[in-house]
């Protein structure tokens, strides 16, 4: 089991190192956390796409990808998320572990000195980016969006999150959108990153068996030469209950018709693991209540999906449907939880459920990213706890423990994109 230990590099900034043996290859990687503004996520989202691009040292992709062949294994990307309130930027690099090279090479160094170049030194002239590496990233940033409304699954999943969350934080698109993309150039972007470095919350971890001593005292070095000014505290999601059900249908050209209902519920973490459970029985497996009914039984449906983001303790149900089957799919969907409010759970299903759930958990220990991000997502919320701690909490969840939670949730948006006539 892993052992984490953890350092403060400056107001704002942490250090976590994740100690185990498990892995031949290390990971470090740095995440800014944002409050979420509609202003801004495009902005930051440019940004993070071109400090991977290039820095000071390495003036160009080219030269950048040339370095990292250089280190045996090594591997740079770039994120872009949400949770709760908060976008995500993320900048990792994986290479393999100081124990593992043929000459003891210090890679562990050598990733942490890269990451260290790339978001500290970027290739800034005059307070402007390169015209050129903007352009480039600026585009790619337009791809990621054009590819999340082509997926009409997705899109679906994202406009009822807008709808639901319409007057709060959590309801902005994580890389905001094409028109205000368009409106980044190489001067304003300074901007962003100049607001990034100094006002972010930073979470720095790094995924090795071997010691970092020498790397934590490197990015204080580097963190004391910033003006940094981040005083904003994590903040929970307001839990609401609505007043009134949205129904919005929209068109767009598609084949299938999309169902999509939002659920608020107050379980975030760290009080989502039952609701975790419910959501599985409901609609997470192949074996849950909603695929076995909604979509074998009755054959209202092509898929019928249920999914939790603990986040914002939001419950999804998504189902591609004809038009013509919407209302009655809606229907069932609402009777199934009805009937888990009423206690129709069998023993069965909250044992697979529960397998299920946890045969994921210990998944996660299997690879460093998942294994990093597990407890990245932990962060907003100060906690800690490890997969096997998790676990367990899965594993004591009684049937009543998932009838008290799944009574609790309030249906706040049913949102249908058909392609009409």
């Amino acid at each position: 089991m892993e052992r984490i230990i953890n350092y403060n590099i400056c107001d704002g900034v942490d250090f976590s190192h994740i100690k185990t043996q498990k892995f031949k290859n290390a990971g470090i990687a740095i995440t800014f956390f944002v409050p979420l503004d509609k202003n801004l996520v495009s902005g930051f989202s440019v940004l993070i796409s071109v400090l991977s691009d290039s820095c000071k040292k390495f003036k160009n992709f080219q030269s950048l990808n040339e370095y990292i062949e250089e280190i045996y294994g090594a591997n740079l990307d770039y994120d872009i998320s949400k949770i709760g309130n908060y976008q995500m930027l993320e900048l990792y690099i994986s290479a393999l572990d100081d124990k593992f090279t043929a000459n003891h090479e210090k890679n562990t160094e050598k990733i942490a000195d890269l990451l260290c170049e790339l978001v500290f030194n970027p290739l800034i002239n005059d307070k402007k980016f390169d015209e050129n590496i903007v352009s480039k990233r600026k585009n790619e940033i337009i791809e990621l969006i054009d590819n999340q409304i082509a997926n009409k699954r997705t899109w679906s999943m994202i406009r009822c999150n807008q709808i639901m969350f319409e007057n709060e934080k959590c309801g902005i698109r994580k890389y905001g959108t094409k028109e205000d993309v368009q409106k980044i150039n190489e001067k304003n972007l300074f901007e962003f990153y100049t607001k990034l470095i100094q006002n972010s919350r930073i979470k720095i971890s790094f995924l090795t068996d071997c010691d970092c001593q020498n790397i934590v005292n490197k990015f204080k070095e580097y963190f004391s030469k910033i003006n940094r000014n981040s005083d904003f505290n994590f903040k929970k999601i307001n839990i609401t209950v609505p007043k009134k059900v949205k129904e919005v249908k929209e068109k767009m050209n598609v084949e299938q018709c999309k169902l999509v209902m939002g659920f608020r519920t107050p379980f975030i973490k760290p009080d989502a693991h039952n609701m975790s459970l419910a959501s599985a029985i409901l609609g997470g497996l192949p074996t849950s209540k909603l695929f076995m009914n909604v979509r074998e039984k009755m054959n209202l449906c092509y898929y019928c999906t249920s999914m939790l983001d603990a986040g914002t303790g939001a419950l999804y149900v998504s189902s591609g449907v004809e038009e013509l089957n919407c209302e009655k799919a809606k229907n069932e969907i609402l009777n199934q939880i009805k009937l888990m409010q009423n206690g129709e759970i069998t023993d069965d299903e909250l044992n697979e459920a529960k397998s299920f759930l946890i045969q994921h958990l210990k998944s996660i220990s299997d690879k460093i990213s998942t294994l990093y991000e597990w407890y990245l997502g932990q962060y907003p919320f100060s906690l800690e706890e490890s997969p096997e701690e998790y676990s367990k909490k899965i594993a004591g969840a009684s049937k009543k423990d998932i009838v008290d939670c799944i009574s609790k949730i309030s249906l706040d948006t049913v949102y249908v994109l058909t392609g009409g006539k």
